[in-house]
């Protein structure tokens, strides 16, 4: 008979790549609002790795700062990769955010159910943070 390749554990890390699903977005929602401290709601968020073809992977936005963002979930980064985080849900409308990834830290709160996820900090760049850079650059 032959094998298959899958993991046969329900428990088992996947790959560090994975897209999340929508059910464990919710579910990690769900006990991560319970736990919240500061009144931020955390939503369903895309990350990509800027300049990389493919569809962009489904996360979790679990804190806004002014400078930082932070996001729940699968994707595979390393610090200084440059990141677009696509917020269809932000309470003032649809945004995109140009980041640089600052740190990735494994996952392992109570509330952090998704096997193999990984908290992704990302430091915010906004478009006159480029422009100097293009400048000084130059």
């Amino acid at each position: 008979m032959p094998t298959s390749n899958l993991p046969t554990d329900p428990n088992a890390a996947p790959p560090s790549d994975q897209h999340m699903s929508q059910e464990a977005v919710a579910q990690y929602i769900r006990e991560e609002q319970q736990n919240r401290r500061g009144g931020f709601t955390p939503r369903p968020v895309f990350v990509q790795k800027l300049n990389e073809f493919g569809s962009p992977n489904l996360a979790v936005l679990t804190f806004d700062q002014d400078t930082q963002l932070t996001v729940a979930g699968l994707l595979k980064v390393a610090p200084d990769d440059h990141v677009i985080v696509y917020d269809d849900n932000a309470p003032g409308g649809a945004q995109y955010v140009h980041g640089t990834v600052a740190e990735v830290r494994d996952a392992h709160r109570p509330s952090d159910c998704v096997p193999g996820m990984r908290l992704i900090y990302i430091n915010k760049i906004n478009s006159a943070d480029e422009q100097t850079a293009e400048t000084t650059a130059r």
